[in-house]
């Protein structure tokens, strides 16, 4: 779950309220996850690409939760509790979230901070218009906030920049 957060930039609500068939709707993990209107932030629908490792997670993922019979259609949640088997709600995620994090890196981190991560991550693969488009911005200035860029960024983007050849 974090690993799909953490690859998608998916928002809490998003996550929680994925179902198979919006991952897995031909009997196999689609290349681009679909987020669908009815959980979409103000009932907006947006497409987001799954790298091949992504792909290859959720299919074990998904492989494995139906050897262990944990799905009972195509339109039962992705994310159920172990105990209940009710579908997770975002307050369950984040304190997943919470829990991980403290035990592996000594401090709290929320879900919405492995979306800021993932916006960081890849600011430094494509341009932020693209990064707008994919967490579902609206607007341009609310995705800088998501990205932090650090003096690495700062020293690549020096190194890489070079002036037109003028000679001729």
């Amino acid at each position: 779950m974090i690993f799909l957060a953490l690859s998608t930039g998916l928002r809490c609500s998003e996550l929680v309220g994925l179902f198979i068939e919006d991952v897995w709707p031909f009997s196999e993990v689609s290349r681009i996850l679909t987020v669908p209107k009815r959980i979409g932030k103000n009932n907006k629908k947006r497409d987001i690409p799954l790298n091949h490792e992504t792909r290859i997670v959720l299919s074990h993922f998904i492989e494995m939760k139906s050897i262990r019979n944990q799905f009972t259609n195509s339109d039962s949640f992705l994310f159920v509790s172990h105990h209940s088997k009710k579908p997770l709600s975002s307050r369950d995620f984040q304190r997943i979230v919470h829990d991980l994090s403290v035990k592996s890196i000594g401090r709290s981190i929320s879900p919405h901070t492995l979306r800021h991560t993932y916006a960081t991550r890849m600011l430094k693969h494509t341009n932020i218009r693209v990064i707008q488009e994919l967490l579902g911005h609206a607007f341009l200035n609310t995705t800088q906030i998501y990205t932090h860029p650090d003096t690495n960024d700062f020293t690549n983007a020096a190194d890489n920049f070079k002036l037109p050849d003028t000679k001729k």
